[in-house]
């Protein structure tokens, strides 16, 4: 006989229903794809809590004992297909006497990843955080499921490890409640590449907090890519965190153009917004993010992005055959104050101040309409973007 769950509907839950919702609202909600979380009881007790979001393809399903520790945690996302598929598992199993804070770290903990393609990953940590890890890959195709309709998540639950339940909405509960300005979790909706083009607009004011700041672009010269395989990285790192974006072009010499902020009210005060390598002068019709190897945008959170790391306040891009034979050319660079770019070694690399300095960096990727590519920017994150909207 199934067990019978009760069903509490909020924006999240943070030791606590955090902003409830009614079933209406929340059945609206999931209508159209908008973030909502429910709440699963079981006699009273919280047993799960599942933080869904269809338009963004994402849902978590946390189950919880009656000590309230964590047993499992699965993560499903989106397919091209329109269904969802299991990207990881965890689960926590002992000792009986850790408490709900400690348990995560000291129980045996099982981690399985999958990707969409069909390779799988276990890693296997008997002592938590305290011992050894046992990592292992095979080919295997995760589980999928269709999205549910509302309300019917049994589906979801038995993947998760939860018994067959009849759901009900919680007439009355004894939960800790309360009212944020903020839901406590968000979907993963990763950094957007927005107003990157309006960065190389020549002449065009930006406000920044109090500050207005004016836009100039400044030709850098050509970048020879001999392999076609580009390279954005700190230069001062380009032995240690300089492997190659994979998308490449053919090999040849590119344009780089310098986009640069200056304050109005300080002439002297200026900084790099982007650097671009123009690959064509078509259109650029859409963007997406420069990933290396290993990089998987199904991963990214709230505003993330995967980036290169600056700790020189300098960057730069070269290609992937130069790397070797430039890793020691930063030490020239002396910062890179005055001017903000410079061009080495008749094209092998050019380099540019990092925005506000050290940090992590994306590279987005323009493509035409035939979807050939158009450039590579490397955006400095200047500005505060609509992606900002939400942050504190």
């Amino acid at each position: 006989m199934p067990v019978r769950l009760e069903a509490v509907y909020c924006d999240g839950w943070d030791a606590g229903v955090v902003n409830p919702l009614t079933s209406v609202t929340a059945k609206a909600r999931d209508a159209v794809g908008e973030p909502y979380t429910v709440l699963l009881l079981l006699n009273g007790q919280l047993c799960a809590v599942m933080d869904l979001s269809w338009s963004d393809g994402y849902c978590r399903i946390t189950r919880f004992d009656p000590a309230d520790r964590q047993l499992s945690r699965h993560l499903l996302r989106g397919t091209d297909e329109g269904d969802l598929f299991l990207r990881e598992a965890r689960t926590w199993d002992g000792p009986a006497d850790a408490g709900k804070y400690e348990y995560p770290h000291v129980a045996a903990r099982t981690t399985t990843t999958y990707g969409i393609s069909g390779m799988r990953t276990d890693i296997v940590e008997p002592h938590g955080d305290r011992g050894a890890r046992q990592e292992s890959t095979s080919e295997r195709r995760p589980p999928r499921l269709p999205i549910p309709t509302f309300g019917r998540w049994n589906e979801l639950l038995r993947l998760a490890g939860e018994a067959s339940a009849e759901i009900v909405d919680a007439v009355q509960h004894e939960l800790p409640v309360r009212v944020e300005t903020r839901a406590p979790w968000r979907p993963p909706r990763p950094l957007r590449p927005d107003g990157i083009a309006e960065l190389f607009v020549s002449g065009a004011i930006v406000d920044i907090h109090d500050k207005r700041l004016h836009l100039s672009v400044h030709q850098a010269g050509e970048l020879r890519l001999t392999s076609g395989r580009l390279v954005a990285a700190d230069p001062s790192s380009l032995e240690f965190d300089a492997e190659p974006f994979t998308v490449s072009v053919p090999a040849g010499a590119y344009p780089v153009s310098i986009s640069l902020a200056t304050f109005l009210d300080d002439p002297r005060h200026s900084r790099v917004c982007a650097a671009r390598l123009d690959v064509n002068d078509r259109p650029t019709v859409r963007w997406e993010l420069a990933l290396r190897d290993g990089q998987e945008p199904i991963d990214l959170g709230h505003r993330e992005f995967f980036g290169f790391g600056v700790d020189a306040g300098m960057a730069c891009f070269v290609d992937a055959d130069a790397r070797e034979r430039m890793k020691d050319v930063w030490l020239t660079l002396d910062g890179l104050i005055d001017p903000r770019h410079r061009t080495i070694d008749s094209g092998a690399m050019v380099a540019w101040s990092s925005g506000w300095g050290d940090g992590a960096y994306p590279t987005w990727i323009g493509y035409d309409a035939a979807e050939s590519v158009t450039c590579f920017v490397a955006d400095m994150l200047l500005f505060p973007t609509d992606n900002d909207e939400d942050d504190d």
